[in-house]
């Protein structure tokens, strides 16, 4: 017969569970005395979908939870990544802490904090005893987002946010490299700026999924639209002039996020090939309000988006922003040219920086785009010729 196995050591517990993040929820309610209550739980989850119910989990021993257990309706407030400071007033045991949140009454009278990313509102069901602890059931009565942004998370003792990129993002010392290099092309952007009275910006990739403006030049009428270090997207259909001339893995990982339909992927690979062949990206102007894309951009990269926003913002981005065109362009026709690109390649011959001509007078006939191109073409080729024996930056 085996001994039983020793019992487990609560720091111990609390160590190795403190290894899963959870979200961060405050549960609100009108006691029977008439008063708000609410309690920060970490313990949230969702039950069932038919019927509808959520749960939380209190420490049985839990006063709040003995005046909140009252109320006839709960308001589950799931609080948002720049909620930290409210998670603490609410975590206090201190009297009329609500006179310190902003919160308004729902349809059944339960408060509901202002700034939280959702609510969900409930009425109580029965509670079950689970060791320490009860399982609050609630079904579910109503529910809405208010901000699409990321959500709270508690961590190893700690309250932070979470990125929807993941832990893949390149560190500060890629980042840094990657302006060293384009500091290289200054001199070149300057003269096409000045000469083709144009805006002329470097781009360099900030992580697998972001491109960020590293150096710009102005010429003519053109302004500057974009700021320095503001993120721009690089995911399909976006960003394609970078895949086009990155790393097999990188091109191979771009087209991961087109999808599964062999269709849609055969297109995009179809385009990255072209563009590859010609050796620069062109695009025309989309009839849409250039002012909505522009609004569109500084939403995108004010970051902190929640997935689902952040995908159906970058969709109506694909939508808005001028078509990737990889036909070739005839003399005789006009275009409205949104713009051009053209890579810097480093010595294995994978894109290190990108060259981009915006802002160019329309519209002008294709011959003229093309000696754009050659102009561009020409400008990155003298980059090329001054990099440093090692590349510095890979994505």
């Amino acid at each position: 017969m085996t001994d039983p196995p020793p019992p487990i050591d609560a720091l111990r517990y609390r160590e190795v569970m403190g290894h899963y993040p959870t979200g961060v929820t405050v549960v609100t309610g009108i006691a029977d005395d008439g008063e708000p209550v609410g309690m920060v739980v970490g313990t949230f989850t969702s039950v069932s979908l038919d019927p509808p119910l959520v749960a939380f989990l209190p420490t049985r021993a839990s006063r709040t939870f003995a005046r909140l257990r009252t109320a006839r309706s709960f308001c589950i407030n799931v609080l948002a990544h720049d909620q930290v400071e409210l998670c603490r007033t609410m975590s206090s045991p201190a009297p009329g802490k609500f006179a310190n949140v902003e919160w308004r009454a729902s349809p059944t009278g339960a408060p509901v904090i202002a700034g939280a990313v959702a609510h969900v509102h409930c009425a109580p069901q029965r509670a079950v005893e689970a060791g320490d602890h009860f399982i609050q059931l609630c079904e579910v009565e109503s529910m809405e987002v208010h901000r699409q942004v990321t959500p709270l998370l508690f961590f190893q003792g700690g309250y932070g946010g979470f990125s929807p990129h993941g832990m893949t993002a390149g560190g500060d010392a890629d980042l840094i490299s990657g302006i060293r290099l384009a500091d290289l092309a200054r001199p070149q952007i300057e003269v096409l700026a000045r000469d083709l009275a144009c805006e002329a910006a470097v781009l360099v990739a900030v992580n697998e999924f972001e491109l960020t403006t590293a150096a710009t030049a102005h010429g003519g009428s053109a302004v500057m639209r974009e700021l320095l270090g503001e993120r721009l997207p690089m995911k399909p259909p976006l960003g394609e002039a970078y895949a086009a001339w990155a790393s097999d893995e990188a091109a191979a990982r771009w087209l991961r996020m087109v999808g599964k339909d062999p269709d849609r992927l055969e297109a995009h690979r179809r385009r990255l090939a072209a563009i590859r062949a010609r050796g620069y990206a062109a695009w025309q102007i989309a009839s849409r309000d250039q002012a909505d894309v522009a609004a569109m951009m500084v939403e995108y990269a004010a970051g902190d988006l929640t997935p689902a926003r952040e995908r159906a913002l970058l969709a109506r981005m694909a939508e808005s922003m001028p078509s990737l065109d990889t036909a070739d362009f005839a003399d005789e026709q006009d275009y409205d040219i949104g713009g051009l690109m053209a890579p810097v390649l480093g010595k294995d011959g994978n894109v290190v920086l990108l060259l981009r001509l915006a802002q160019l007078p329309t519209p002008t006939s294709g011959e003229q785009i093309k000696r754009w191109a050659a102009d561009l073409r020409t400008a990155a080729a003298q980059v090329e010729a001054s990099l440093p024996a090692s590349d510095l930056l890979q994505v």
